[in-house]
């Protein structure tokens, strides 16, 4: 014959597997469900970074400053409208990195392609760290200023994301400057 704590055990386990039964397919229901809806990869603030694939690191926009004038904000494929011996500065680049998106280091760099032609010496860096958590970010400190010659450029941002030892790189983001006399 069982005592009352055996019984009063053996009747917690029949309660618990009853409620396990009844409550364990509704939560896999559940979880089936919220996998399947679309999730949105960051809380990005940034509108632009919302439409881009769910492991890539999106460039949201660039705030330049020309001479000493106000900062103006740039956005992929812009066209700035500027003047021979204008002086262009990199201000703050605003980057985003959503929640699937694999990496262990990022490298921003700015270069600018005078006339078309694909040169890596001007480049615009900074020494500070990107950091690489899943959320936009806002990095600053770029050293180099660029003085403009007359003809059309291109500066491209390049992206380096690495992912255990692999390097990917990104140039998608670009802006044009159409530079004047």
């Amino acid at each position: 014959m069982a005592t009352f704590r055996q019984q009063l055990v053996l009747a917690l386990i029949a309660a618990t597997s009853a409620i396990l039964a009844t409550v364990a397919p509704a939560l896999i229901e559940r979880d089936k469900k919220s996998a399947s809806e679309p999730q949105p990869f960051v809380t990005a603030t940034s509108a632009i970074c919302d439409k881009v694939l769910a492991d890539k690191v999106c460039v949201a926009n660039l705030t330049v400053q020309v001479n000493s004038n106000e900062l103006q904000q740039v956005t992929n494929r812009d066209r700035l409208f500027l003047k021979s011996g204008d002086a262009l500065r990199f201000s703050n680049f605003n980057y985003c990195i959503p929640s699937q998106a694999l990496l262990n280091k990022i490298e921003i760099k700015g270069y600018l392609f005078k006339n078309g032609v694909k040169s890596y010496k001007n480049g615009l860096f900074t020494p500070s760290t990107f950091p690489i958590n899943a959320a936009c970010h806002n990095i600053g400190n770029f050293q180099k200023i660029w003085k403009l010659e007359a003809g059309q450029h291109r500066v491209n941002i390049l992206i380096a994301k690495y992912v255990g030892s692999n390097r990917i790189v990104d140039d998608s983001f670009y802006f044009n400057l159409d530079v004047g006399q």
